[in-house]
């Protein structure tokens, strides 16, 4: 019986940002379609995500696994954590087995910080200094219902 193969992610670290304080970075080009790292940290019940999330407001690293369970990254977690948001975002995220993927969404060069669109929703809006052309001004979701207020000036 032929062993699996245990896939190989590509390099990446953890480096100043010019969109927000740390970023995580291409160690290698990174082929449109790759997973590039799985997001980890403590898995916790959502409502105890939240909890965490209200109680720190200058860093959160909670990110949703599904209606159940967050997962919080600055609790043994790892790079994954510094991938900052951008409206136009290079990279997507997929849950894939109960797990939080983060895969290219085209191609990223060597030494290119990987963004994805945080596309928050909830009570408030968050500001976006992400730069991108094509930036909403928030890293709320557009479809969010915050936003669509914005939007229309309601």
């Amino acid at each position: 019986m032929a062993k699996a193969s245990k896939r190989v992610l590509p390099k990446v670290f953890v480096d100043r940002s010019a969109i927000h304080g740390e970023g995580l970075f291409a160690g290698e080009s990174i082929r449109k379609g790759r997973r590039i790292i799985e997001y980890k940290g403590e898995k916790v019940p959502s409502g105890e995500g939240t909890t965490r999330s209200r109680d720190d407001e200058e860093l959160t690293y909670i990110f949703t696994l599904n209606d159940k369970y967050d997962v919080d990254g600055s609790v043994n977690g790892n790079e994954a954590r510094f991938a900052n948001h951008c409206c136009d975002g290079n990279a997507w995220v997929d849950i894939i087995r109960n797990r939080i993927w983060f895969i290219a969404e085209r191609s990223i060069a060597e030494g290119e910080e990987i963004t994805f669109d945080y596309r928050l929703q909830g009570e408030e809006l968050y500001e976006c200094v992400c730069g991108a052309g094509n930036c909403r001004g928030y890293m709320n979701d557009a479809d969010d219902e915050l936003m669509k207020k914005v939007k229309t000036g309601h």
